[in-house]
């Protein structure tokens, strides 16, 4: 059983909730990202991701500029924990709808598993 801490990323970079979607975006691309989680206060709130950026910014041809990160973003965060299969995660996702799940360990954020990442280890899994 392939285990999510084998596939997750580390990088847990965040963004406040009054940051614009704009920023969020610049952050994204310079980091090479796909999401970002929401921080407010020292927890995480939410993520917002480049497909919320598609579906309800861009796409409504909004300003980037003057909407807002929790304008857009998800929440509450969906979490799994890091010993769980790969399978359980592709279950959980599939479920929630989302492409990113949040990935603890005894409570304690570890990182991000994305749909790219589960495409890897489908990959890793079924080379040709």
């Amino acid at each position: 059983m392939e285990k999510i801490i084998n596939y997750m990323a580390e990088s847990l970079l965040s963004i406040n909730p009054t940051a614009s979607v704009l920023e969020a975006t610049h952050t994204m691309h310079d980091n090479k990202i796909h999401s970002l989680l929401v921080e407010e206060s020292g927890e995480y709130i939410g993520i917002i991701t480049n497909t919320d950026i598609s579906k309800k910014v861009v796409s409504e041809d909004l300003d980037p500029e003057k909407i807002q990160v929790a304008d857009v973003m998800n929440f509450p965060l969906t979490k799994l924990e890091s010993q769980e299969s790969m399978e359980k995660a592709a279950q959980v996702m599939r479920d929630h709808g989302t492409h990113h799940l949040v990935v603890t360990e005894h409570g304690q954020m570890l990182g991000i598993l994305s749909i790219t990442d589960y495409h890897n280890y489908l990959v890793k899994k079924h080379p040709r």
